[in-house]
């Protein structure tokens, strides 16, 4: 039945569709000598087109001899060279994840722990040579793009001669150094389709036998001469290239670039058409799209399946010449040969063998793969991902050389540069707007990373961080860390106690700036590249000051000291995170597990003249109050676990756990009768909509970033996002919650809180954009809070 609507389909076709241009009007002779191929035009995007023709010669049972590809004719002409069909390829590009192909960005839970701090928080990055930033050779390096190409080719991987595919193939690339057209016919097919594809400043080149090549439209776009030259007598072509802008459209300058490069490739089509047997051209039908709409990959797909079968009647009149003849269509996909491989070599991306024999030792260890075995092409992207994710490499990918006695896998690195300067923007209604500039140095020889980071802001924030691995394995690392942070303090117990105080000054301002220090080392060890645990000592320093308010004073003559309050401790810290989120922002899968331990000892404080400036806020803060007791051995214990998971394509839901609690040594019965103080420091800070990735601040809703300060919390959350349309995420959610000023939050002192709220958020090139509405049933009145751009 499937066939005979097949057969109906074309026959229908064929007697209502008016005869083309195209249709010569002399038909070749075609013999059982005749040979046939297939040249498939670059054109980006446009070119998905192509898998219109391939689906009619599919359909009509076509046989095609040989193929030539030149960037998208490449990829589908070397695909379909290994016997992938029309079918298969159309649900590959609608398969393919086209936003992380043309990109730099990798899947969270690729990065490696120790980096996962640093990923995805710049707006840009400039490798810094010279001492001076510069812009990179290359939009994309094609990490990703290298990693779906060795996929797909993967049961083609003991190939290394491109006649030898069940249709033999050649693609165009551009020796961008010398010059000049560079035909792929042996090596590695993925990394020829790469090279093919590498247009020039957009994707970075590639490194083939000692030559830098590009996408081969430069030289040849529609490499038809090629395929003949391949010894193809009858050409199929299909044409999604270049055309000439008119007058009017070159009034664009970016137009007009363009044109002057669009002159030699258009005129090269016309000299190249002049051979085609068939050939669909693409370019007016799809004039409304352009080389970078991969997002529209579906409209042009249509098309090219429109336009193809307009040229029915010379592709049946061609189908029934061959099957005159007895040409047979046996057309079907590679099947792999599963050899071990039996070497791993290990080279720069230009070819040049690596020489630092610790840095070999450290990339065979990451992958983990031994000789003599076989490995799926799962295992061994999984293998290069973890090279990758250390993040001291541009590019990690390999290929495969064919020998008797098995395969030889080698890998090839580019690394990157030492230094990088990187830029973000931020803002939200809290506290400020400002400009985040990092420096970030790596010796990968010495297997460390150092950086600075600074907030330059109203609310200024600054980082310095040095990491340093001490084994081959990446295990075992040390660090050190300092940061800093002035911030508009939102703690709502502070503010409660200056309206007590507000009629003995009149002139107190009603904001605090809380100022805090931190310095500490550590010892780390990954378990997994997705987890961690450090031991470690911290020093923390943290002052409160009043705004100033120098008019007030002025006015009223009174004059009184900003300073508010200071405490400094030390504390040894333990901390455990397992976090396989796939993405830092809107994840829909994994989970994010934190437990954070502290023991404090060595306070310090200073309340300054507060008892006489503001009794009420002194008695709030003064650890001596007759209120109070001080614990004893105070240890603090945090649990925070974010698992997130997808329930269809669009929605995901979030489900949140956290336990903050502390414990002590048993005090007298004196003291059970008191409430435990617990310096700002050592508290868990409650509010703020965006997730906090410091693991003992919980979010919640109806209250800003870090409004209530509590000694004790526990609080189960439930969020539900929403995909409506690309990088646009709706999350209605649900708090509940229980804190307490006791050291536990599940005693009969505990007070039950619960919020509900709606988050609208879109990823964007500055960073996240979150609208969020919320209210809770202790401040019982809806917050609004906005926020643009990557956090500090």
């Amino acid at each position: 039945m499937k066939q005979f609507l097949i057969i109906f389909n074309i026959i229908f076709t064929y007697i209502l569709l008016p005869a083309q241009d195209s249709i010569k009007t002399t038909p070749k002779v075609i013999t059982s000598n005749t040979k046939f191929g297939l040249a498939l035009s670059g054109g980006g995007a446009k070119g998905f087109a192509h898998i219109g023709i391939l689906k009619v010669i599919d359909s009509l049972g076509i046989k095609v001899d040989y193929i030539t590809g030149t960037s998208m004719g490449g990829i589908l002409g070397g695909l379909y060279a290994m016997g992938y069909n029309g079918d298969q390829l159309k649900k590959i590009v609608y398969d393919t994840n086209w936003k992380r192909v043309l990109s730099n960005k990798i899947p969270y839970n690729k990065v490696n722990i120790s980096e996962k701090d640093e990923y995805n928080k710049y707006i840009i990055e400039f490798p810094v040579e010279g001492g001076l930033p510069s812009l990179p050779s290359s939009f994309i390096e094609g990490q990703y793009m290298s990693e779906v190409l060795n996929t797909l080719t993967f049961p083609a991987k003991h190939i290394n001669d491109f006649s030898k595919l069940q249709i033999p193939v050649q693609l165009t690339s551009s020796d961008i150094v010398n010059g000049g057209l560079v035909m792929q016919k042996k090596g590695s097919l993925p990394l020829a389709i790469r090279a093919t594809l590498a247009i020039p400043a957009a994707f970075a080149p590639v490194y083939i036998d000692g030559k830098l090549l590009v996408d081969g439209g430069l030289d040849r776009n529609f490499p038809v001469q090629e395929v003949k030259d391949m010894g193809s007598d009858y050409i199929i072509g299909g044409y999604t290239g270049f055309r000439l802008f008119t007058k009017k459209e070159i009034e664009n300058p970016m137009k007009m670039i363009y044109q002057t490069h669009a002159f030699h490739s258009v005129q090269d089509f016309n000299q190249q058409k002049k051979m085609s047997d068939i050939l669909v051209d693409f370019v007016a039908p799809l004039n409304d799209y352009t080389t970078k709409d991969f997002k529209n990959y579906k409209e042009i797909i249509k098309i090219g399946e429109q336009e193809a079968r307009k040229h029915i009647p010379e592709f049946i009149a061609l189908a029934n010449e061959q099957r005159k003849l007895g040409i047979i269509y046996d057309h079907k996909l590679i099947e792999e040969i599963k050899k071990p491989t039996i070497k791993f070599t290990y080279s720069e991306d230009n070819g040049t063998p690596l020489n630092n024999h610790s840095e070999v030792e450290s990339i065979k260890s990451l992958m983990g793969l031994s000789e003599g075995k076989y490995y799926d092409a799962k295992t061994v992207n999984e293998s290069i991902d973890k090279v990758f994710g250390m993040r001291q490499y541009e590019k990690v990918y390999y290929t495969y050389t064919d020998s008797e006695d098995g395969l030889i896998m080698n890998i090839f690195i580019k690394r990157v540069k030492a230094g990088a300067f990187k830029l973000a923007l931020h803002y939200d209604n809290e506290q400020s707007v400002g400009i985040i500039v990092n420096y970030t140095y790596r010796n990968i020889e010495n297997r460390f990373r150092a950086l600075a980071t600074l907030d330059i802001s109203e609310r200024f924030k600054g980082r310095l961080q040095f990491q340093k691995f001490m084994d081959k394995n990446f295990r075992w690392w040390i660090s050190a860390e300092g940061t800093t942070s002035h911030l508009k303090s939102n703690d709502f117990l502070l503010r409660a106690s200056n309206e007590f105080d507000s009629e003995t000054v009149n002139s107190n301002s009603s904001d605090f700036i809380y100022r805090n220090t931190t310095a500490n080392t550590a010892i780390n060890y990954i378990i997994t590249p997705n987890s961690m645990a450090s031991l470690g000592m911290e020093y923390n320093t943290e002052k409160l000051n009043r705004s100033a308010d120098k008019i007030g004073q002025f006015i009223t003559g009174y004059s009184y000291d900003n300073k508010v309050y200071q405490h400094n401790n030390f504390d040894l810290f333990f901390k455990f995170n397992q976090n396989s989120l796939n993405e830092r922002y809107y994840p829909t899968s994994g989970n994010n597990l934190q437990i954070i331990s502290k023991y404090y000892f060595g306070d310090q404080y200073n309340l300054y003249d507060l008892e006489n400036i503001q009794p009420a806020l002194y008695n709030y803060l003064n650890p001596a109050d007759l209120y109070y007791y001080i614990p004893k051995n105070l240890l603090s214990l945090a649990i925070n676990e974010n698992f997130v998971f997808p329930v269809t394509k669009n929605i995901s839901i979030k489900a949140n756990a956290f336990l903050g609690t502390h414990f002590s040594s048993k005090n007298s019965d004196q003291n059970l009768e008191k409430t435990p103080y617990l310096f700002l420091n050592q508290k868990y800070n409650l509010g703020g909509s965006e997730y906090n990735f410091s693991g003992i601040n919980p979010e919640f809703n109806g209250l800003r970033q870090k409004e209530v300060p509590t000694n004790s919390f526990a609080k189960l959350g439930v969020d539900i996002q929403y995909n409506l349309y690309k990088n646009l995420y709706l999350t209605p959610s649900f708090h509940y919650g229980r804190a307490s000023n006791d050291l536990s939050p599940f005693t009969k002192e505990g007070s039950d809180i619960y919020g509900y709220g709606l988050n609208l958020g879109y990823e964007s090139i500055l960073g996240p954009i979150n609208i969020n509405v919320s209210k809770n049933n202790a401040i019982n009145f809806w917050r609004v809070y906005f926020s643009i751009g990557f956090k500090f």
